[in-house]
């Protein structure tokens, strides 16, 4: 039997009717990071002591005969990891009918709830979306009234220093309050992405030199690392220049006191968005900035529209990234780098009409 078990692809422990480990099959050692020696002839309630209810299932299999199972554990595991998994204990029975110990079966669902957290967002974003455009499209067209206004008045008058502070004031928060809108209606009211080759380093090179005054303002450098081979994606262009030019001005404004801007292309050929999908080959892109980096509280929150660690900040840029990104039908993570700072991996599809 143990043959069969080692040939499958979950996560199988065996034990015998006194509890003890008798055998782990290779997707189980792969899953836990432990070998089969660590742990045969352990009591499976001390291989499983940082997890409890995965050893208390099996320990109710061999007292009661029966199956049991829990649909979502965390399987806490060597250096303070955890892992999200479905655990289920059933019982082995011999030839006669006597029971001889108990199968664990342990299924992995990182996948799973990252997917389920993209469904939730996405949601999220469709319900905000209905909401949030009709918001924008009424205070839009008003903004452009008072901003007529405010510049008339500031033409009229442009003498008196006074009024010509204030209408200045003013027409600066018009602005912003109009490029606030124009975010809230891309949230809301995403444009279908056109369908065609993009090449994503002429795209960085764009937006590059869109954002250089800025990055030359801040005293950050610029390091690019680039595959010159990379092939094209299939996308649109100009959400794309949206999308890099969100990530660069976030990570210029993470450098307060001026720092390293690294941009990184390469190419990944195995990457599944989910697991249940076939891997595909994606045009890999990594913005990674020297800031300081996100609290782990802060990095569970940090594509949720209107959340920001900025005094002034929208709380958009990254959420619209996200949304760009899975309009695309690539991926997109956020996360922390040695010794400080932030790296931003985005993974597009590689075109493949020629």
């Amino acid at each position: 039997m143990e043959n069969v078990l080692a040939s499958l692809g979950e996560a199988i422990v065996l034990a015998d009717r006194e509890g003890i480990v008798m055998f782990l099959n290779p997707a189980a050692e792969e899953l836990t990071g432990w070998s089969e020696s660590q742990v045969r002839g352990r009591p499976v309630s001390q291989v499983f002591a940082s997890s409890p209810v995965i050893s208390q299932l099996v320990e109710r299999t061999l007292a009661l005969g029966q199956r049991q199972v829990c649909t979502d554990v965390d399987l806490h595991l060597d250096g303070g990891r955890s892992l999200p998994v479905r655990a289920s204990s059933s019982p082995v029975w011999s030839t006669n009918g006597s029971l001889e110990g108990a199968a664990l079966v342990l299924h992995e669902l990182t996948y799973q709830r990252k997917l389920e957290q993209t469904v939730r967002r996405s949601e999220q974003l469709a319900r905000l979306g209905a909401v949030v455009a009709g918001l924008a499209h009424e205070i839009k067209n008003p903004l452009g009234g008072i901003r007529g206004a405010a510049q008339l008045l500031a033409d009229r008058h442009g003498s008196d220093r006074e009024i010509r502070e204030y209408t200045a004031i003013m027409i600066r928060e018009i602005d912003r309050l109009a490029r606030l809108v124009e975010q809230l209606l891309v949230l809301g009211t995403p444009a279908e992405p056109r369908a065609e080759p993009v090449n994503v380093h002429r795209v960085l090179h764009d937006v590059l030199r869109l954002c250089e005054p800025q990055l030359n303002g801040k005293r950050v450098t610029t390091v690019l690392q680039i595959d010159p081979s990379l092939p094209n994606v299939r996308g649109d262009a100009d959400q794309l220049a949206q999308l890099f030019l969100n990530l660069i001005q976030n990570a210029c404004e993470a450098m307060e006191g001026g720092g390293r801007l690294t941009i990184t292309t390469r190419m990944e050929t195995d990457y599944h968005i989910v697991q249940e999908r076939a891997p595909g080959k994606f045009v890999r892109v990594e913005v990674a900035d020297t800031g300081p980096g996100f609290s782990p509280s802060t990095l569970e929150h940090v594509f949720e529209p209107f959340f920001s660690t900025k005094p002034k900040g929208t709380g958009l840029g990254l959420a619209i990234c996200q949304r760009i990104v899975a309009n695309h039908g690539g991926d997109i993570r956020v996360a922390n780098i040695q010794p400080h700072g932030v790296m931003v991996t985005v993974l597009l599809p590689v075109d493949l009409k020629k």
